[in-house]
């Protein structure tokens, strides 16, 4: 009877230690997947920044090509954007004349 019961304990540690070294590969792997995770998100906002870089431009060559003439599709839209300009510039002149 006591063999038996040293054999059931014996199997128990080792059991123990199987799962014990099993959960730190767990906690190693998850501290890598974080800090992989952390260099994502990080490049990601690089990317995010960098694209909204890159839609000003855009935007501004846009606008640059249609009041130099070069792009007529454009034309209508660089109107607006004119005309919206000029009423806040005289929003802004009511203002200051009050």
């Amino acid at each position: 009877m006591a063999g038996s019961s040293k054999d059931i304990i014996d199997s128990l540690i080792a059991k123990f230690h199987a799962m014990s070294d099993l959960c730190k590969t767990f906690e190693n792997e998850n501290g890598a997947l974080k800090a992989q995770l952390t260099q994502r998100e990080q490049e990601i906002q690089a990317l995010r920044q960098r694209y909204e870089e890159l839609e000003k431009k855009y935007k501004n060559l846009k606008l640059s090509k249609t009041v130099a003439g070069q792009d007529v599709a454009g034309t209508e839209e660089t109107k607006a954007k004119f005309a919206r300009l000029v009423r806040e510039i005289d929003k802004c002149i009511a203002l200051l004349n009050e």
